[in-house]
């Protein structure tokens, strides 16, 4: 029989319960009742995103794609609907921590090659594959959380994330990495921003495959894709 110990419970409530309220308040925006993944997710540069993306996963020979942080699926969506148009041969498997959102998703997207997963993947196992994808996720998180998130980088071959990232002409006035507890805001309003290449994450990142333009908090900021490959 497994034992479930009562610290990972907690752990696993907590972001569940932190997320699910994020939605149920419409924290990132959206219409009472929908679930909306924010303007990030929805705005004139996404089809850019999901060419590139695609492209990758294309000239890269990816079949089987892992993604953290599938939100209400409406990028994501934009990829598969690509590769479908070429008849690729992949599986897809979305990762959230709320319950009804991948109920929802299940429902609307579901198939047998695309599938959704309650699980919070910064304590929970989750399955390898070709290609990670995490969308702007980590800049909600907490240092901790981030580091359990990418020690399981090592169980693709490729992993393509994406930050939303000041300008870097403010230079030294932005401060890699500062800790935020999980939540609705990023580090943006503290000045700060994920960047994994930088302590405490020091990873080595490939090239930078797409950025979005998009003001915050004052700021000239960007929505930057990053290639990690793992070797």
């Amino acid at each position: 029989m497994k034992i479930i110990t009562k610290k990972k419970e907690l752990k696993e409530s907590y972001n569940s319960t932190i997320f699910s309220k994020i939605y149920q308040k419409n924290g990132w925006g959206g219409k009472k009742g929908e679930f909306y993944s924010g303007p990030g997710s929805h705005n004139f540069f996404i089809k850019g995103y999901t060419k590139v993306v695609a492209d990758f996963i294309l000239d890269n020979d990816v079949h089987t794609i892992v993604e953290i942080g599938c939100g209400d699926f409406n990028v994501s969506s934009g990829i598969l609907n690509i590769l479908d148009d070429v008849n690729h041969d992949y599986t897809y498997i979305g990762y959230d921590v709320v319950k009804s959102l991948i109920a929802r998703n299940k429902s609307l997207y579901g198939s047998s090659k695309i599938d959704f997963v309650c699980k919070d993947s910064c304590v929970g196992r989750i399955k390898g594959g070709d290609l990670l994808i995490i969308r702007q996720v980590l800049q909600h998180l907490n240092n901790k959380s981030i580091k359990q998130i990418t020690d399981k980088f090592k169980n693709y071959k490729y992993i393509i994330f994406t930050e939303h990232q000041a300008s870097e002409k403010y230079g030294e006035l932005i401060v890699p990495n500062t800790d935020q507890s999980t939540g609705v805001s990023i580090r943006l309003t503290v000045k700060s921003g994920v960047y994994l290449d930088k302590t405490p994450f020091n990873l080595k990142i490939d090239s930078k495959l797409f950025s979005i333009p998009q003001w915050l908090y004052g700021l000239d900021a960007f929505i930057n894709t990053y290639l990690i490959k793992i070797e």
